[in-house]
C-alpha cells in the first residue's frame, strides 16, 4: 500500500512539473510576442546613422519601445562619410559595435563587398516584391541579401513659379511637363530664364561637380560608368553626348557655378538665382526648411526632362539609404526586429515620409498620403510626382566602384574647364584609369 501511494505521489509531482513547465513556456511565448527578448533580459542596440536619418527614426521610436520594451537603442550620429570610413576600420577588427548601420545606396555595394554584414536573405524575403526592384541590387552579393531598403531618391524637377512666369514659361505643373519634355526643351527654357530674369537654370560647379545631374541623366537612359556586363562604359558615345550637353550649358553661362548641396548653392536658391533643382525627392525638405523657407508657394514640381520624348524611362534615382546588420553583432535577432519595425511597416514608412521627407523605397502608390497637398509647394500633391518617377526609373545599381568613378568624373570636368581638354579625351583618360584601377575591361 505504501508503495502504491509513493508511486501516485511521484506521478502527481511529475504532472505538476509538466504543467508548470507548460505554463512557463506559454508565458515566455506571450512575453516574446509582446516584444520581450527571448531571454527576458534587456538588450542594447547601437545604431550608427546621421542626423536626418535619425530624425525619421525618432518618429517611430515611441511605438517601437512600446512593442519592444526590453530593447534599448543608442543612436550614434555622424556624417555619412565618417560613418563609412569608421565602419571599414571597425569591421576589420571584428568589433561587435555597431549592431546596425545606416548606409546610403551610393556606398552600399562597397560595404557589402567587404563581407562585414549579416546575411538577411530569408528575413527580407517577404519584402522583395514590396520594394522598388532596383533597390535590391546593391544590397545583394552572390545571390544573398545584406541590407533592407529604406528611402529612395526619385529624381524630379523642382522649379520656381515666379522665375518661370517672368520668362514667359508656364507655371502649372501639367503645362510645365508638356513644355519641358526633353533636355533640349530644358536648354531652350534655360536661355529664356537667363534672358528675361538673369537667373540661372540650375546650380553646379564647373570644376568641383557632385555629378548629380550628370548621373541622373545617365541613369534615366540606362547608362552608367559601367555597362550591364561590368565593363567600363564612361567613354561610350551616349555618355559623351550627355557630358557635351552639360558642358554646353556651362559654357553658355546658364548654370550657377556652385557645387550642389553646399551653402553657396543654397544661397543661390535663397536669393532667387536658381530656377530649377533637378534632384532627388529629398530636396523638398532642403529647399523648404534649409535654404528657402520664406518662399512658400513659389516652388512646384514636375517630372525631369527626358533625352528623347520616345524614351521608355522618365525617372531616375539620386541617393536613398538602407539599413544593415553588422555580422559581428551580439544581438542579430533584436537588430532585425528594429529594422523590420522601422522599414517593413507601410504605416511607419509613411510617417517618416510625411514628417521627415524620406520617400520610401516601399511601393505605396495607393496610400492616401501620396495625395496630400503640400502648402509650401503651391498646394501641389508633390508625392504623386515622386511616385511616378519611382515607378518609371530604370532598374540600375550604383555598384561597388561607384565612389571611385564619381571622384574621377569630377576630375573630367576640371580637365575640360581648366585645361581645355576635349570631352572625348577627358572621358577616355578617365575610362583608361578606371580600367587600370578596377581591373575591368
Amino acid at each position: 500500500m505504501m508503495r502504491k501511494k509513493s508511486i501516485i505521489y511521484v506521478l502527481v509531482a511529475c504532472l505538476m512539473i509538466s504543467l508548470l513547465a507548460t505554463a512557463c513556456s506559454s508565458n515566455e511565448n506571450k512575453n516574446t510576442a509582446a516584444g520581450q527578448t527571448e531571454s527576458g533580459k534587456k538588450v542594447k542596440l547601437v545604431v550608427w546613422t546621421w542626423e536626418t536619418a535619425k530624425d525619421g527614426l525618432d518618429l517611430n521610436m515611441e511605438a517601437f519601445k512600446a512593442k519592444y520594451p526590453n530593447i534599448e537603442v543608442e543612436f550614434q550620429n555622424m556624417k555619412s562619410t565618417d560613418l563609412y570610413s569608421k565602419y571599414l576600420i571597425t569591421s576589420n577588427t571584428g568589433d561587435a559595435v555597431p549592431d546596425i548601420i545606416t548606409v546610403e545606396s551610393t556606398n552600399l555595394a562597397q560595404i557589402v563587398q567587404i563581407d562585414s554584414l549579416l546575411d538577411i536573405t530569408d528575413k527580407v524575403a517577404p519584402y522583395k516584391e514590396k520594394m522598388s526592384p532596383y533597390k535590391w541590387e546593391d544590397a545583394t552579393k552572390d545571390g544573398k541579401t545584406y541590407a533592407m531598403p529604406w528611402d529612395s531618391g526619385p529624381v524630379v524637377m523642382f522649379y520656381r513659379n515666379d522665375l518661370f512666369a517672368q520668362a514667359g514659361l508656364p507655371t502649372d505643373p501639367v503645362e510645365v511637363a508638356q513644355k519641358i519634355q526633353t533636355w533640349d526643351d530644358y536648354y531652350q527654357a534655360a536661355k529664356l530664364v537667363k534672358e528675361k530674369t538673369g537667373a540661372f537654370m540650375y546650380g553646379d560647379s564647373k570644376t568641383n561637380s557632385s555629378n548629380r545631374v550628370f548621373e541622373s541623366m545617365m541613369w534615366q537612359r540606362g547608362l552608367w560608368y559601367f555597362d550591364d556586363q561590368g565593363k567600363v562604359a564612361v567613354d561610350s558615345p551616349k555618355v559623351k553626348e550627355v557630358a557635351e550637353y552639360l558642358i554646353k550649358m556651362q559654357k553658355e553661362n546658364l548654370v550657377f557655378d556652385a557645387r550642389a548641396n553646399t551653402d553657396q548653392w543654397g544661397n543661390g536658391i535663397r536669393d532667387g538665382q536658381i530656377a530649377t533643382v533637378v534632384g532627388g525627392s529629398w530636396h523638398d525638405a532642403i529647399i523648404e526648411n534649409q535654404y528657402s523657407p520664406s518662399d512658400s508657394g513659389k516652388w512646384s514640381v514636375a517630372m525631369m526632362p527626358k533625352w528623347s520624348k520616345d524614351d521608355k524611362y522618365s525617372g531616375a534615382n539620386q541617393g536613398g539609404s538602407n539599413m544593415a546588420i553588422n555580422k559581428n553583432s551580439k544581438h542579430p535577432e533584436e537588430a532585425w526586429q528594429f529594422i523590420e519595425f522601422m522599414l517593413g511597416s507601410e504605416e511607419n514608412q509613411v510617417k517618416m515620409m510625411s514628417e521627415a521627407g524620406l520617400f520610401p523605397a516601399m511601393m505605396i502608390d495607393n496610400n492616401p498620403a501620396i495625395d496630400e497637398p503640400s502648402t509650401y509647394f503651391n498646394n501641389q500633391a508633390i508625392r504623386k510626382v515622386y511616385a511616378e518617377s519611382l515607378a518609371n526609373t530604370y532598374p540600375l545599381a550604383y555598384t561597388s566602384d561607384f565612389p571611385m568613378a564619381n571622384k574621377l568624373m569630377t576630375d573630367v570636368w576640371a580637365k575640360v574647364f581648366l585645361n581645355n581638354a576635349s570631352p572625348e579625351q577627358a572621358l577616355k583618360d578617365m575610362a583608361d584609369e578606371l580600367r587600370s584601377k578596377t581591373k575591368r575591361e
